[in-house]
């Protein structure tokens, strides 16, 4: 009979003190919290005034390097496809491309956009041959249906590098397409060098 006594006993006492000791930890580390002194440790402190305005100043990139790559790619050969960087990474993302593919094949294929069918947006000499010209209402629908292409039609078909694709893409081509293409993912590379390690 005690036993059961004590057993109904502890537990609201139990309950009681634990609330209370809850209820003193909060209010005193409130009370803590508003008194005590703030300190602020300068983590570029081993830097010179210069050099410690210039690593404040430079923001971390918000962008996909990716995507900045691409920019300073087509800047150094000027294409349309710089204002459509991120949707070139995005659906190579999709489609589990390399990156640099599609734009090294419009490079080749068109120099970056500069010489194709009027009102195409087709840079990638997709389904264009004699008479016949394949034609998009957008760059962005043309790099979506080109990624899905190079994806299903050459990729899941073992076709996995330029040297495999020009033997379907464009047969007559004899290597100096596949050579061109892999120049400029080579340019590409180059470029992501030069950047990851600035």
């Amino acid at each position: 009979m005690k036993l059961l006594a004590l057993a109904v006993l502890w537990f609201p006492i139990t309950m009681a003190l634990l609330g209370f000791s809850m209820f003193s930890l909060v209010n005193v580390s409130e009370t803590s919290l508003a008194q005590a002194p703030v300190t602020t440790v300068d983590t570029l402190g081993f830097l010179n005034d210069s050099s410690r305005d210039y690593y404040r100043v430079v923001p971390y990139p918000s962008e996909d390097i990716r995507a900045v790559v691409l920019k300073e790619f087509f800047r150094v050969y000027p294409s349309p496809l710089v204002d459509f960087v991120e949707v070139l990474v995005k659906q190579a993302d999709i489609w589990g491309l390399d990156y640099a593919l599609l734009p090294a094949i419009a490079m080749q294929e068109s120099g970056g956009c500069k010489t194709i069918p009027t009102g195409s947006y087709n840079c990638w000499g997709y389904g264009i041959y004699g008479d016949k010209t394949v034609s998009f209402g957008n760059f962005e629908e043309a790099i979506t249906r080109i990624a899905k292409t190079l994806k299903e039609t050459y990729i899941k078909n073992g076709l996995t590098n330029a040297t495999l694709v020009e033997d379907r893409w464009t047969p007559l081509s004899r290597g100096n397409w596949s050579y061109s293409v892999n120049f400029f993912i080579g340019k590409i590379r180059e470029i992501e060098t030069k950047l990851s390690s600035t």
